[in-house]
């Protein structure tokens, strides 16, 4: 969906990958993702809302510090939506973000 909306992801994709698979990431991964928040070379922080630890709550709590807008996602649909408003109510986070300079809570 990022891909499609023109959004460039430029999170480590190793670091990504470790989040994912519940591997501590290199300290240079960590230290290139703060750098990205801190230096606001990122327009917007996307997480999944239904995997989150220490290290996510870090990021986050670096972006708000920072000012970079915080955008929370869904990795499966969350109850009370169908595919299409769930996708809706995403991108829609996602352009408030970039347009408005504004983060989202949980859907």
């Amino acid at each position: 969906m990022l891909r499609a909306a023109g959004a460039r992801n430029k999170t480590p994709w190793s670091l990504q990958a470790d989040i994912m698979n519940g591997v501590d990431p290199a300290p240079q991964d960590v230290s290139t993702e703060n750098q990205l928040l801190t230096g606001r070379r990122v327009r917007a922080l996307l997480y999944n809302q239904q995997v989150t630890d220490t290290l996510t709550d870090n990021f986050l709590a670096t972006a708000r510090h920072a000012g970079v807008p915080v955008i929370g996602v869904y990795e499966t649909m969350p109850p009370g939506y169908s595919y299409q408003s769930w996708m809706l109510a995403e991108l829609r986070a996602l352009t408030r973000a970039i347009a408005d300079h504004a983060s989202t809570g949980r859907l």
